[in-house]
């Protein structure tokens, strides 16, 4: 199976068409409190920026279904990524990750996976909901992903050590941030390319599983 890739924390039309000739398959667009925090506008220019093959995903931390929904205000996600909500709202038009950064992860094997959930794991941080640039619990992603969670992992995740990850946890998907930029909300072409060119390395380098 191929690691699906998301490069997070775009703030411009330019960096999210950068990211998508690279390879990805997800950009994140902030539209919380961070210092990559972007408008609902500002979201609308980076979706149009995107061919049809690389999908939305808007960044939240906590906020409940409705302040969700005024905030996309029509914005064209593919998923939204969002800690604490059980179910989704009937209807909703929208994928739901839902993310795990508590100090004190639960079982994986205790997590709901049908219907079919995406889960995210990113580093625990009390003051901030991501792009911390810490790294997140490798262990427990393992335990998810042979738990059969479909897993994407965040957390303080660069060019050096993505080879790793994927080696070790083989999760559905992984996503960058900081780790991919030049300052806060810069995303770097340089680093970019060679993080989804390691991830294609790895899962063609990684066992397959019988």
């Amino acid at each position: 199976m191929r690691t699906r890739i998301k490069v997070c924390g775009v703030t411009t039309p330019d960096d999210a068409a950068m990211a998508s000739r690279a390879g990805a398959d997800f950009v994140g667009v902030v539209l919380t409190e961070s210092p990559r925090r972007v408008t609902t506008e500002r979201a609308r220019e980076i979706a149009i920026a995107l061919p049809a093959e690389t999908l939305l995903v808007a960044v939240f931390a906590d906020e409940p279904p409705a302040e969700v929904a005024r905030r996309l205000d029509g914005l064209p996600v593919h998923a939204v990524q969002v800690r604490g909500w059980e179910d989704p709202p009937p209807g909703t038009p929208f994928e739901v990750w839902h993310v795990l950064r508590e100090g004190a992860l639960p079982d994986p094997a205790t997590l709901p996976m049908v219907p079919l959930r995406t889960y995210l794991l990113d580093a625990h941080d009390a003051h901030r909901p991501g792009g911390t640039g810490k790294r997140s619990d490798w262990e427990w992603a393992r335990r998810g992903v042979n738990s059969g969670l479909r897993l994407v992992v965040a957390g303080g995740l660069d060019p050096e050590n993505i080879t790793e990850l994927i080696l070790e946890v083989r999760p559905f998907g992984v996503d960058a941030s900081s780790g991919l930029e030049s300052e806060p909300g810069k995303k770097d072409a340089g680093k970019v390319k060679a993080f989804i060119e390691r991830v294609l390395e790895a899962d063609r380098a990684r066992p397959k599983r019988s």
